[in-house]
This record gives C-alpha cells, sequence and structure tokens, in this order.
C-alpha cells in the first residue's frame, strides 16, 4: 500500500512558521513582478510553423488587457496580508463533524455548478466562441441523432470544406463530416444534451470538486483539513467557474483525472482496474496527449516501487487504448464504406504527419507564449494557490506521498505544450492546465501540511485568515472580473452570429480578411438543416461562386458589418490569404452577388442594447 499520510508530523516552532509564510509570500510576488516585468517588454504577432506564420497576437492581448493589472493587484493584497497578519480563530477547515465536512463540499460543488448553468447563458449567451467548442456541440448533435458521421446532401457536397473550414478529418471519399476531435467530450455532452447541453461542463466541474476532496481524504485520513483546503482553492478558481460556462473539453479532463487519482489511490485490484477504464475514456475526450501526460509518474511510481505486473499493466492497457484512439478516424472511415485503403489516408500516418506538423513548427520564441500562459493561469486561480504550492517543495522533493507525481505531471504538461502548442489561443486562464487544477489543489494541501507543521497556538489562526482571504478575494474579487472580461470578449461575436443567423439569405458569405477570428462564425448546423446556410469565402472555388450566385439568394458579412458589431481588426490577422478572397470578392462584385447584411442588424441586435 501506498504510504500516503504526511500530516501526523506536528513538530516546528511559531518562528519558522512565521518565516515560512513570509518567505513563500515574497517569493510568489517577487515570481508575478518579474514575469509581468520581462512579459510587458515583447509583444509576439506571428511565429513561424512548418506550413505558414501563425497568428498569435490574442496571447498578448489577454496579457495586457486582462491579466497584468490584476497580477499586480494580487501581489500588493499577498503583500498587505503578510505585513498585516489577519488572525480568523476558526473556519469551514477546521470542521471536527463529518455531516458539516461534507455540506460544506456538497455547498462548494453546489456553487460551482450555480456559476456554471447561469453563466453559460449570461455571460457566453449560449455560444461557442472557439472552434474546439463548436466542434464539440457539432459532435454531439451527431451522436445525440444515433450517427457518428453527419452524411451530407449531394447538392452540398461540394460546398464541404466552406461550410466546415476548421478541424475536420480530411477524408474525401466520405460523404460527411467527421470532426478531428476524439469523440468523449462530445458524447458526454449528448447525453447530456438530453437534459441540457448547459449543465454538462458545470455537473463535470462540480464533481472535480468533490473528487478532489476525496482523493486528499483518501491521501489523509487522519486530517480532513488538508482535504477542505484543496476543495475550497478548487472551487474558487475563475479558470474552473468560467470553463465550466463553455463547453471546453478541459473540464471533463479534469473530473475524469480526478477520478482516475481517486481510483488508483484505492491501491486495490478493482481500483487499478476501474482506473484503466477511466483512463481510456479520458485519453479519448478530445486529444490524446493529455491524460497520458498526468498518468505517467503515477505508472512509473508503480515501476519504481518494484510493482512491475501492475505497471505493466497500465502500459500495455495504455498502448492498446491509445491505438485504438489513434485509429478512432479510419474506423470511422471503414464505418462509412470507405474501402481499407483509402481509410489509410486517416490511419495511423495521418497521426504521425499531424504530430511532426506540430514538432517541426517548434520555435524557441514559443517560450515568451509559454510564459504568457504561466501568468494567465496564476491570475485565474485562488491568490493563495501560488504560495501554497511552493510550499510544498520540500514534500515534492522527498516524495512525500504522492507530492512528486502530481508536480511531474504539471512539468510534462508543460514542456509537452511549449514543444508542440504553447499558444493556446482563446482561454479563460490557461486551458491546457485546466486538467491538472486538481494537481494544483492537491499540492496546495501538501503546502498547507507543510505550514501546519510548523504551527502551534497563535500562529495557527493566521494560516486560516490567509486562505479564507484568499478564497473571498478569488470568489468576490476576481471571479467577477473574469466572468465580465469574458462576457465583454464574447458578446461582439455572439451578436454577429444571431445576426447571421436572422439574415433573410439562402447562404451567408463570411468574408474574415483583416478582422479577429471571424472564421469562427462559420458554424452550420451537421446535417446543414439551417438556414441562411453559412459559407467561409476562402474556401469558395470561382466555379462555385458562380453557381450560388445563380441560384440562390446570397448576403455577404464582411468588415464593416463586424466592426459595427464590435468585431476587432488586425491587419496581421489574415494577412497570409488576404489576397484571395480580394479577388473572390471582385468576382462576387462584377455577378452583383452578395446583399449586404449591416440594413437588417436592427433587428437582431435589438435584444443586446
Amino acid at each position: 500500500m501506498f504510504d500516503l499520510d504526511t500530516a501526523s508530523d506536528t513538530e516546528g516552532r511559531n518562528s519558522s512558521f512565521f518565516l515560512t509564510l513570509k518567505g513563500v509570500t515574497i517569493i510568489s510576488i517577487a515570481i508575478i513582478f518579474f514575469g509581468v516585468i520581462i512579459s510587458s517588454m515583447t509583444e509576439p504577432v506571428l511565429i513561424a510553423t512548418a506550413k505558414q506564420p501563425k497568428f498569435v497576437w490574442l496571447t498578448t492581448y489577454f496579457f495586457r488587457s486582462q491579466d497584468a493589472l490584476w497580477l499586480v493587484g494580487v501581489a500588493i493584497l499577498l503583500a498587505i496580508v503578510a505585513i498585516a497578519r489577519p488572525k480568523l480563530h476558526r473556519s469551514f477547515i477546521d470542521l471536527d463533524d463529518r455531516s458539516r465536512r461534507n455540506m460544506a463540499v456538497t455547498l462548494l460543488a453546489l456553487f460551482v455548478l450555480i456559476c456554471g448553468v447561469v453563466g453559460t447563458h449570461l455571460v457566453f449567451h449560449d455560444y461557442h466562441l472557439s472552434r474546439d467548442e463548436i466542434l464539440a456541440d457539432f459532435d454531439a448533435t451527431i451522436f445525440r441523432s444515433g450517427h457518428l458521421i453527419a452524411s451530407i446532401a449531394p447538392e452540398h457536397r461540394p460546398f464541404a470544406s466552406a461550410l466546415a473550414p476548421a478541424f475536420m478529418v480530411p477524408i474525401d471519399r466520405v460523404d460527411g463530416f467527421v470532426s478531428a476531435y476524439l469523440p468523449v467530450n462530445a458524447a458526454l455532452r449528448a447525453v447530456g444534451g438530453f437534459v441540457d447541453p448547459a449543465s454538462t461542463n458545470p455537473l463535470l466541474a462540480a464533481f472535480a470538486v468533490i473528487a478532489v476532496f476525496a482523493v486528499a481524504r483518501r491521501l489523509w485520513p487522519s486530517d480532513a483539513a488538508p482535504a477542505l483546503v484543496a476543495a475550497a482553492i478548487t472551487a474558487t478558481s475563475s479558470q474552473l467557474l468560467v470553463g465550466s460556462m463553455t463547453s471546453y473539453a478541459m473540464t471533463a479532463h479534469l473530473a475524469l483525472d480526478m477520478l482516475w487519482l481517486w481510483l488508483f489511490v484505492r491501491d486495490d485490484e478493482a481500483g487499478h482496474a476501474a482506473a484503466i477504464i477511466v483512463g481510456a475514456l479520458a485519453i479519448g475526450l478530445h486529444q490524446a496527449i493529455f491524460h497520458p501526460l498526468f498518468a505517467a509518474p503515477f505508472i512509473l511510481r508503480l515501476w519504481r516501487s518494484k510493482r512491475r505486473t501492475m505497471a505493466t499493466a497500465y502500459i500495455v492497457s495504455y498502448a492498446i487504448v491509445l491505438l485504438f484512439w489513434i485509429s478512432y478516424w479510419q474506423l470511422l472511415a471503414l464505418w462509412g464504406g470507405v474501402s481499407m485503403d483509402a481509410s489509410d489516408e486517416v490511419g495511423f500516418v495521418y497521426f504521425i504527419a499531424r504530430v511532426v506538423a506540430l514538432l517541426t513548427s517548434f520555435q524557441w520564441s514559443g517560450a515568451d507564449l509559454m510564459a504568457k500562459n504561466i501568468l494567465r493561469f496564476v491570475i485565474w486561480q485562488n491568490p493563495v494557490l501560488l504560495p501554497l504550492v511552493l510550499l510544498s517543495y520540500k514534500q515534492i522533493r522527498d516524495r512525500s506521498g504522492i507530492a512528486w507525481e502530481l508536480a511531474a505531471g504539471i512539468c510534462l504538461t508543460l514542456i509537452a505544450m511549449f514543444v508542440v502548442l504553447p499558444y493556446q489561443g482563446h482561454g479563460w486562464g490557461y486551458r491546457y492546465m485546466h486538467g491538472l487544477l486538481g494537481n494544483f489543489s492537491l499540492l496546495a494541501a501538501y503546502g498547507w501540511i507543510d505550514l501546519s507543521t510548523r504551527t502551534s497556538g497563535r500562529a495557527k489562526p493566521e494560516a486560516g485568515a490567509m486562505l479564507a482571504i484568499g478564497c473571498a478575494i478569488g470568489a468576490i474579487i476576481l471571479l467577477p472580473v473574469h466572468v465580465i472580461q469574458a462576457e465583454r470578449f464574447v458578446q461582439p461575436y455572439a451578436r454577429a452570429a444571431e445576426v447571421i443567423s436572422r439574415t433573410d439569405a439562402d447562404f451567408v458569405i463570411v468574408d474574415k480578411s483583416g478582422l479577429l477570428f471571424v472564421e469562427d462564425l462559420v458554424r452550420n448546423d451537421p446535417f446543414l438543416g439551417n438556414r441562411p446556410k453559412i459559407l467561409d469565402l476562402t474556401y469558395l472555388a470561382d466555379e462555385q461562386i458562380h453557381l450560388i450566385c445563380a441560384k440562390s439568394k446570397v448576403a455577404l458579412f464582411e468588415s464593416a458589418d463586424a466592426t459595427s458589431l464590435g468585431i476587432s481588426r488586425h491587419d496581421e490577422a489574415t494577412k497570409v490569404d488576404d489576397d484571395v478572397r480580394k479577388k473572390k470578392r471582385k468576382l462576387m462584385a462584377d455577378l452583383g452577388c452578395g446583399a449586404e447584411i449591416s440594413p437588417r442588424m436592427s433587428v437582431g441586435v435589438a435584444r443586446w442594447l
């Protein structure tokens, strides 16, 4: 069995506690100020990739407009707390009664659930901002209809690329839409959609809070305080709460990773067997890379502790699971009636090609993006998370419990993202670390234990006060700020989507030239039952423009429409292929094709005013 309970050491003096608390607070402040200063010196707009320069301006925009000022503010608040040494003689972490502890955790989970459901409607306006979110809902709609592939009517097949231009599997001989994402997240949303699609991620986020608490109780069965600390820090993370308002797969990653860990630390045959099953689902959520990076250090732990049979069972099982998910699109192609030879183009070779493309695009300049990503992660968490995680250093170094494994999963993921995908694009916090929020919260609990071992008498209330202040700042100050930031960013795109959906036309052609992220307005029902159907001008051939302009009622959504709704321009955003669209716009003008949308905007925008 694992030696997990490290809460029994109560040696230490108040002076060492004050020194340690002040020390990690000073280090936290220094990290924040140094990061802000260095990151403020750079403003990357484009980075080189294997194919063409990638527009990465959004990372800097988020840092400068949303994160930098609040990072400085949190650093100042941490300094004030360290100097003032406020005291709280009793808080919810001191609850001795089991039923009261369970009630506290239930209330935290309920808080997360309510925030997620309400925020989906009021903050995000039931709108999927990014392509990742769009395709999660897109695939869920397909699955809910009882299909794996959305068939395309013959008259629409030539327009498939323009109707669904991004992140689709390139199977030319399948007459249907197939997302390039693995299906488990969409399947979860398909099930949740029978009740309310907006409830899926809030439920998963609430479950994650309970799962973090449950894992911590298994780690420290003789002391409930660390479990309550971990649950509270998780529940007051703006990243968790705002992320639950979206359809990103990362909330499901967190929930399944914590369920996996709870089963793993049971450390019996049934627990490990169930963990392998949960791991198989977690690998298939949307991208196969994330769960193995989380689980690898724990499997290595089994191997290092001479439990080779169990470790081998995990390794072999995960190898089989990875092979299955790598072959998923090929299996779908075969399901769709494509021959084995033709389906090879989306099998193992397709997977390797995607990996090679990412690896060959590596640039050291991605370090700047990663620094901004990490700072964004910090400010979207409970303010005391960073000091408490720093306090866990000794526990990590000494391999106390599973502290080393939790930290190793974080480091592996950061390294992997730096190498293959330093630009996260849209994200509320740093979403590629979202599945590891539980790791951070549990490390914070280890830090709390280190803090507690140095605590006696007068010093103990100060530790409780620090946590209470951090939770209050996270829930009462940072969460409203981040909600407002998210809503202001999303609203122009949600307005534009509604305007387009209300347009009286057979087709709306979207010209993204010089505009930020307008390509994501190209979204259609997977079975193309919507009217108007939305097309990306970039992917329309000249003969297709002639065809639809001759036979259909066509409207054009362009720069003037977008900017009037609050969508911003950037000259570098689409510069790589602006010339292509310019020629197509001229062709449309010559044909007298593409009615203006602007005169009808007042109807679609009325409810926003």
